[in-house]
């Protein structure tokens, strides 16, 4: 601030410039004694708020306040008066001549005790912001070094070859690190934009947090509500929408080495030997998958059984009882089967056939799904609950319950953000929980999202890759995915896929869905049908499906007529 903002405002309007000594934040000028003296005596003025010099807000808070306080209409007038109808403020003349008949204009200063002043879910809308920006600025980090160690392997199969085929070697070098070159050029452009684009949202996010904070501490409680309005009506909505863009546009595009020949036979075929070519990928949360033992893709991996659990010997599963048998989750060295019908949780262990522990529900449970180490959460909508349990040496354990105001089919989390995502099917809801079980947002669904996702039956799963919660529908025969803001991100239909059930994810974000024609679904992370794994010859008709913690394994529950199994298999 200049020396010349320093200076006592009503002595400079009569011509006359004294050092101020205070500054009022309703008059928004400085005051020196005399003048600050008038202010304790004159009752309309009496109670202002005062503050020292060194608290002066500075001059681009100073216009913001100012901003927020004047009619749009009118820069000289002040705002005095809050048109519902319109819904904008104005000033005396504005309410007299473009007002004058409307039905609902309100006093700033009365609203006051019908408005609460608080911006708390301002700030956690703009965390919440921030937190996506800053996720999808750590991918676009991570999106690099992938293409950066893919290159690097690219590298490393030229120089096998350069050893064997000295003679063809530097065309093919040339060839190769051309094509990467100009792919890897469009890559790292495309990123530093994307880069640029999230700065430029993060600083934005954290203006209008930096705005919050100071109109609070500087403000009155009408610039507060005026600023409250102003985020809630134009800003949030544009960074929301901001940051949608920014999850579309993040960087998937990416290339590949592929090796066409065997090294013994590219004496013939040199020049065809390896070729650069495009591909979609994503990276989680926990890294890329790109250490040895993941090096062939899961989309190129074959299932070989391992073992066959029988669970008609168990005692429950009598073959003219009725058993329901729902999903199964992979936790450490156990594989724990959910029965919907009974209510009860079957631990086994991984390498064993028999049933290590049983547990009850404590009440009528919907679903079950892991979300940690050793950590599941248990749905119980019809009661409003959700039980948090562990397992510990092979038994179930809850740890703590939850009541909840709507009714949770599925909850699932978030591990990066330590977040559950809970859905209600029977209202077309999705709710955000933070870790303590508070209520960070509610998602609501459009109508037609709601009349899709409200089936009969259904199954749902946390793409942690995507952000995404993918939803089978066993009636319509299809799988939707939605975003963080309930928005539908992709829709997948195929012929063979009947009745489809559970889902899972591999570390590269591909989506598995069990089939009641016999087979499992691979999709991509981008919906595309991928491959269908068939289990007809096996005579398998797969319900249940889980990774175990490592994803080189998978368990699949197998109903046939009367007939239950559990069938473990291993990737190769």
């Amino acid at each position: 601030m200049s020396v010349k903002q320093y200076l006592c405002g009503p002595c400079l309007e009569e011509k006359c410039e004294k050092e101020g000594v205070v500054y009022c934040k309703e008059c928004e000028e400085p005051l020196c004694g005399n003048c600050k003296q008038d202010h304790a005596r004159i009752k309309a003025v009496k109670h202002h708020k005062l503050c020292d010099l060194s608290e002066v807000p500075h001059q681009d808070i100073q216009e913001l306040l100012k901003r927020l306080m004047a009619c749009p209409n009118h820069e000289a007038e002040g705002a005095v008066y809050l048109c519902i109808d319109h819904d904008v403020t104005c000033c005396n003349k504005c309410a007299l001549a473009v007002h004058r008949k409307c039905e609902t204009l309100k006093v700033l200063a009365d609203i006051l005790h019908d408005i609460k002043v608080d911006c708390n879910g301002l700030r956690t809308i703009l965390h919440d912001l921030q937190q996506q920006g800053e996720s999808l600025l750590e991918h676009e980090r991570k999106h690099e070094e992938l293409v950066s160690e893919i290159e690097s392997k690219a590298l490393s199969s030229l120089q096998t070859i350069k050893q064997k085929l000295l003679g063809m070697y530097a065309d093919l070098e040339n060839e190769v690190l051309s094509v990467i070159a100009d792919k890897k050029k469009v890559i790292v452009e495309q990123i530093k934009t994307n880069n640029e684009k999230l700065r430029q949202f993060l600083n934005d996010v954290k203006q209008q947090s930096t705005y919050i904070e100071h109109v609070e501490k500087f403000g009155t409680n009408e610039h507060v509500v005026l600023l409250q309005r102003c985020l809630e009506k134009d800003t949030v909505c544009r960074l929301k929408s901001t940051v949608g863009e920014l999850e579309k546009s993040r960087s998937k595009s990416s290339f590949k080495c592929v090796e066409d020949t065997a090294f013994d036979s590219l004496l013939i075929e040199m020049k065809n030997s390896l070729r650069i070519e495009n591909f979609t990928c994503d990276v989680s949360e926990t890294g890329s998958n790109t250490d040895n033992s993941h090096y062939k893709p899961y989309t190129e991996r074959i299932l070989q059984i391992r073992s066959t659990k029988d669970l008609n010997c168990i005692p429950m599963f009598d073959k003219a009882k009725h058993v329901d048998l729902r999903a199964c989750v992979w936790i450490d060295k156990y594989i724990v089967i959910y029965l919907r019908v009974d209510n009860v949780l079957l631990v086994i262990e991984e390498d064993s056939d028999f049933v290590l522990s049983k547990f009850k529900c404590p009440s009528s449970s919907w679903s079950v799904s892991k979300t940690g180490p050793t950590d599941m959460v248990i749905s119980m909508p019809c009661v409003r609950k959700i039980s948090f349990a562990q397992l510990r040496y092979g038994n179930v354990h809850v740890v703590t319950e939850l009541k909840t105001k709507a009714q949770y089919h599925y909850v699932t989390k978030n591990m990066s953000l330590n977040q559950y995502i809970c859905f209600s099917k029977d209202i077309g809801q999705i709710d955000l929980l933070n870790n303590d079980g508070t209520l960070l947002r509610e998602i609501s669904l459009s109508s037609d999202l709601k009349e899709c996702v409200t089936s009969l039956n259904t199954y749902c799963s946390f793409n942690a890759h995507n952000l995404m919660l993918v939803i089978s529908q066993t009636t319509s025969d299809k799988l939707m995915a939605l975003n963080m803001n309930g928005e539908k991100v992709f829709e997948y239909k195929h012929p063979d896929l009947r009745w489809p059930g559970q889902l899972a994810v591999d570390p590269s974000g591909n989506l598995y869905v069990t089939s009641f024609d016999r087979n499992i679904h691979q999709i991509s992370p981008s919906g595309q049908h991928i491959r269908s794994l068939s289990f007809k010859n096996e005579n398998v008709t797969p319900i249940g499906i889980c990774f175990n913690s490592t994803f080189d394994k998978i368990a699949l529950l197998d109903k046939r007529d009367s007939d239950r199994y559990l069938k473990v298999y291993t990737y190769t």
